[in-house]
């Protein structure tokens, strides 16, 4: 007996009631897909008791009551459960859609419904929530550098309390380099980005939908707990927080004379255009106290009249004034303006931002009155200074985001327009998840990776298959997409854009190509996250950052935090509220990249390796990336020449369907099987049905390759895993010419083509040509190596052919003078012109080492005195401690084994 259940209600079936099922793990065509259990039309008679529980909608003039469903009547707009029984057995769980009404007289309708199983119930619950939609408002706290230090490893704040660090739970501040404006070594609280988990993320997801995932599945995962999202915009307070710091006060109808040291005093700050929105500035004093933490910034219109009394100056327009910004009585900012004498002058000033921290007093003096002709300092009794009715301070603060010690509001933490479906969707792409909703949990979804899905029984099948029906084998040879194209989204922010510029196409992004002379459809599988790009500093060996030059540029971003990473020292301004500013030493990072560690990495997020990383020689990557890791076996099984689908007829009873799992290996025709497909099963008729499988094939998993950065792994390499090509360093990407690295060897900045390439991390503007084995020392900057082997750089700007030293020392060549007394001959000279008309001497040549093939040329010019040739140490010349020339134009041309010298 079939009964269909909505909202737990029992629904009215004609004896004729058909209903077809089909359950798909994936489409085997469309790997980013996912689906669901769904039905065929189903049609419901129009009875008394099945008109009540849909709310009598076929009436034209009903007017459904309530947003929800069935409160209290039926919304066409709104899920409702359903429940599919056959003699009490359960064959579909999940919701009912009404899809139209057909009145087929007046006294006869029916209901057309689709009804849709529970992972379907999922997606249709979250389809068009956004991500601006989440609250994550539990995760607020007061910011200072404490709390930024203790998310690392130590603790963060929930529901207005501190709990322990865990993985995955709640928020993290990164070290993200959004073109830091100062020494990259020193960091503020307002340099640091906090990011959420995105687990944290999925979770809320899940909740906020009422469904939850097994323990099993990927989301608790190790790896993906250390996912983090930064904020996609800098967190702001709301619009009556901003409010409440603005003030403006002007002076009113009198004006206030200034000495040197005044205080400049504002009378009004409520009316005529004037406000005090937080009650901050105080009229009396000319003070204003800072509500929050953050940065600031103050405008002055200042109307003034200025004379000197006692005093004449040379040059009237050499006459400055100088104003200064005071916090807490501490000069910290002035600004130098130039009076017109006699008459009034006005003055629009503005003190530019800087960091304040909460509670402090600040407040605007006159500091200096100065004659720069004379370079003298007036006095009070020198000059008078009014400031005029009409002049006005304003706040123009900057600090829209949120100041030290004031409470980081994560309500908008993810303010986004993109779809939650779509992050969710990202993660399932990123990880090739196959999701299955638990058989007595409908709500409760196994989700993991492919190859870890597929951990079912074996199934013997064999009695179950209808030969009396067509097997059709199906080649992959007919396979509709090839390549497979696996992408990020495109980033706005500088380096993305350059990237993608020079190589037209994002970031990690990776193209598999098959090994098909049929398919070329291309088939895109991208995700909403842009790729961030990282960064190294010749500061220190490991200070590695993640870096987005446009701090603003809005993209969604997913990183891999990897916890604090020792030996990369750093500064922290420490800012408490109510506390002063010093620093702290660090000897810590908190690593935030898209591969987990640089210098064992065994995890990347992006899909492939790219063209070119931002790190420099000595450093290690590895093809530990989406696809190698997620679907490697997937994508050989599809694609293999040996791959095959097999679509056939089996017969499946209501038990067998209750039980069917497509984890499960199932055996028939000599093979193994994973069952992809069950076409319109029917629970009231017993019969045979259409499914569709693919064959197991036992695949290794992609070999995986670390490697040094600078050896052995230029850009250019070919035959690594799936066409993955090692990247060339590149520190940091820059628009114009950049490094060409040709072969098998990768150095920084410059020109590499040869093999096994080693250059120092922080050597630059290095080449090295057609050579191999030849490494670049540290300190080796400028230099270039040409047709060398097995040889090492160590000389900064110099230039080595043949692993000999040719410039500034050359070999082959040098300088020619004219010598009338003992000269010492270098490796920079060639040939000598010796004039003994004065006398005989001596011309010493250097010691040979280091300079075997090194040439000099001896030419004695006239007939007068003897030129006598020696050597400095112990080397001969042909044999003896030195040689002689006496007839006018003889000469010699010597040369060095690197040992003695000898005559040629």
């Amino acid at each position: 007996m079939i009964r269909l259940l909505v909202n737990n209600s029992p629904v009215d079936l004609t004896d004729n009631f058909d209903i077809l099922i089909t359950k798909s793990i994936a489409d085997i065509k469309s790997p980013e897909s996912r689906s669901s259990e769904y039905t065929k039309t189903v049609v419901i008679p129009g009875t008394r008791a099945n008109n009540k529980l849909f709310g009598h909608i076929f009436e034209v003039e009903q007017t459904i009551q309530g947003t929800t469903q069935f409160a209290p009547d039926f919304n066409p707009n709104k899920k409702a459960d359903v429940v599919v029984l056959l003699d009490e057995v359960e064959q579909l769980r999940g919701f009912i859609r009404l899809i139209q009404i057909n009145v087929l007289d007046s006294t006869q309708i029916e209901y057309e419904c689709s009804l849709h199983g529970k992972t379907a119930d999922l997606f249709t619950n979250i389809a068009d929530l956004k991500l601006n939609q989440l609250d994550f408002t539990e995760y607020n706290h007061t910011l200072s550098s404490g709390n930024i230090i203790d998310s690392w490893a130590t603790s963060i704040y929930k529901n207005g309390n501190t709990q322990a660090f865990s993985l995955g739970e709640g928020y993290v501040y990164a070290m993200i380099d959004k073109g830091h404006p100062t020494n990259i070594a020193v960091w503020e609280t307002k340099q640091f980005t906090p990011c959420l988990y995105a687990k944290t993320v999925i979770d809320k997801i899940f909740t906020n939908s009422g469904f939850s995932y097994t323990n099993d599945s990927y989301f608790n995962s190790t790896d993906f707990k250390r996912l983090v999202m930064p904020n996609p915009s800098p967190l702001s307070a709301d619009a009556s927080v901003l409010e409440g710091r603005r003030f403006k006060a002007s002076r009113i109808t009198t004006s206030q004379s200034l000495d040197l040291n005044s205080v400049l005093i504002f009378q009004n700050d409520s009316t005529s255009g004037n406000y005090d929105n937080g009650n901050n500035y105080n009229t009396t004093t000319g003070q204003y106290t800072l509500p929050v933490g953050g940065d600031y910034a103050f405008d002055l219109d200042l109307l003034m009249l200025y004379q000197s009394t006692g005093y004449a100056p040379v040059v009237p327009a050499e006459i400055w004034l100088v104003f200064g910004l005071y916090v807490n009585g501490v000069l910290k900012d002035t600004l130098t303006v130039t009076p017109n004498i006699g008459s009034n002058t006005n003055r629009q000033l503005t003190l530019f931002p800087f960091t304040l921290l909460q509670g402090s007093v600040v407040d605007i003096r006159l500091v200096q009155v100065y004659d720069d002709a004379n370079k003298y300092n007036l006095t009070n009794a020198q000059f008078s200074l009014d400031l005029l009715a009409t002049s006005n301070i304003e706040s123009n603060q900057s600090a829209y985001t949120f100041g030290v010690g004031e409470t980081v509001n994560f309500s908008m933490f993810l303010n986004s327009e993109v779809k939650q479906s779509e992050i969710f969707m990202s993660f399932v792409k990123m990880f090739n998840l196959y999701i299955e909703p638990s058989q007595d949990q409908p709500k409760v979804l196994r989700i993991v990776p492919r190859d870890d899905f597929y951990n079912g029984s074996q199934v013997d099948w064999t009695k179950k298959l209808d030969y009396s029906q067509a097997l059709d084998i199906i080649p992959m040879g007919d396979l509709d997409a090839n390549p497979y194209v696996f992408a990020y989204k495109e980033g706005k922010d500088e380096t993305n854009v350059i990237y993608q510029q020079n190589y037209q196409t994002t970031y990690g992004s990776r193209t598999y190509k098959i090994d098909n002379d049929f398919v070329k459809n291309e088939k895109k599988i991208d995700i909403a996250f842009s790729p961030t790009q990282i960064k190294s500093y010749n500061s220190q060996k490991n200070f590695v950052l993640s870096q987005m030059p446009n701090s603003q540029d809005g993209d969604l971003r997913i990183m891999y935090y990897s916890g604090l990473v020792d030996g990369v020292n750093w500064r922290l301004w420490n800012q408490y509220a109510g506390v002063g500013l010093d620093y702290s030493y660090r000897n810590q990072l908190p690593l935030t990249l898209h591969y987990n560690s640089i210098t064992n990495p065994t995890f990347d997020i992006l899909f492939g390796m790219p063209r070119e990383i931002g790190i420099g020689a000595g450093y290690k990557y590895a093809n530990v990336n989406l696809v190698n890791k997620f679907y490697y076996k997937f994508l050989t099984e599809i694609t293999s020449k040996n791959s095959k689908l097999v679509r056939a007829y089996f017969r499946i009873t209501p038990n067998d369907w209750l039980n069917l799992s497509f984890a499960d290996a199932y055996f028939f025709e000599g093979q193994y099987w994973r069952l992809n497909k069950v076409e319109d099963y029917n629970p009231i008729t017993d019969g045979v049905y259409l499914c569709e499988f693919l064959l197991a094939q036992f695949v290794e998993p992609a070999t995986i390759t670390t490697k040094t950065i600078g050896a052995g792994t230029a850009q250019g390499q070919q035959g690594e895993t799936l066409g993955d090509i090692y990247p060339g360093g590149n520190n940091p990407i820059k628009p114009g010419i950049k490094g060409v690295n040709i072969g098998l060897g990768q150095g920084g900045a410059g020109v590499i083509q040869g093999d096994n390439i080693v250059q120092n991390q922080n050597t630059v503007d290095a080449f090295s040509v057609i050579s191999s084995n030849t490494t670049f020392q540290a300190g080796t900057d400028g230099s270039g190596a040409i047709l060398c082997d097995d040889f090492t750089v160590t000389k900064p700007d110099t230039l080595y052919i043949g692993n000999y030293e040719m410039y500034p020392s050359f070999l082959s060549g040098g300088s020619v003078q004219t010598i009338t007394t003992t000269t010492t001959a270098t490796a920079n000279d060639y040939m000598f012109l010796c004039d003994t008309t004065a006398g005989s001497f001596q011309l010493n040549l250097p010691s040979p080492t280091g300079l075997s093939g090194k040439l000099f040329v001896i030419k004695k010019i006239n007939s007068a005195h003897t030129l006598t040739i020696a050597t400095i140490g112990t080397a001969k010349i042909d044999g003896v401690d030195d040689h002689a020339l006496s007839g006018q134009w003889s000469s010699h041309i010597i040369t060095t084994n690197g040992t003695d010298y000898f005559i040629i």
